[in-house]
Order: structure tokens, then sequence, then C-alpha cells
């Protein structure tokens, strides 16, 4: 949970400074945001909708989380610079706020070292689940 907070405070960080312009997608119903294994260019900040996040077993989708309005997805390719480690699909019409790669490196060289590793961790740890659900 540490790593959700930092990086919503990263967020408040980001959207506090006055001179960034925003980048804002509408997704309709069931709009592909990524999918697992291409490489990931944003992260995102659910503005408003739902969004499933899903990992294939046997061809199969297995619905890993459900996304609600103020959370963030999306940034653990950003993180560790891996292939998407699941899909994102829009559950209903949604916004969202785009993060870039840049966005990220800046935050993470800005935090406290012990913060960056955290993070690594962490992100590790949700690679490793999401690979046990899909095996």
């Amino acid at each position: 949970m540490g790593a959700f907070v930092w990086l919503h405070t990263c967020w408040r960080e980001m959207k506090s400074d006055k001179e960034k312009k925003l980048r804002r997608k509408t997704l309709a119903k069931d709009a592909v945001i990524f999918r697992e294994g291409e490489r990931g260019i944003f992260a995102y900040l659910l503005k408003s909708g739902k969004v499933a996040i899903t990992v294939s077993r046997d061809g199969e989708p297995v619905l890993l989380t459900t996304i609600l309005p103020n959370q963030i997805f999306g940034e653990l390719a950003l993180i560790d610079n891996s292939p998407r480690s699941a899909t994102a699909i829009a559950m209903e019409p949604s916004e969202v706020i785009l993060i870039t790669q840049d966005d990220i490196d800046r935050q993470l060289e800005s935090g406290e070292e012990f913060m960056k590793y955290w993070v690594a961790y962490l992100t590790d740890r949700i690679r490793d689940l999401s690979k046990r659900v899909r095996d």
C-alpha cells in the first residue's frame, strides 16, 4: 500500500504544477487501454468510470482487480521498463489522465533512496503475483 500512497502523492505534486498541461483521454465502454505484453508508454489516473485489469490464463481473461476513480494503474511498465503484465479495459465510459515516463522518472529521482527500492520491490511482487495467476 505504501507505493500507491507514494504514487498518489507524486501525482498531487505533478497536478499542482500550474505549467503542466494534463493530457486527458475519454474512453468508451469496452475500450482496450493497453494489452498484456505491450510496451508501456503511459500510466493512468482514472478520473471517472471503471477499469478492469485482467491477465490471460489458457486464453481466457482472469480479473485481477477493478480500478475505481482516483486510482492509478499501468505504472509497473513505466517503473521497471518491462512489458505490460496485464490488460486494462474500460468497464464503462471512463476518463483518464495520462502520466508519462518522464513524470514517473522525475518523481523517482526526487524521492528518497528507500522509496526507490520499496517501489522496485513492490513492482517485483506484483509481477510475480500476476504470473502466478496466469500459471
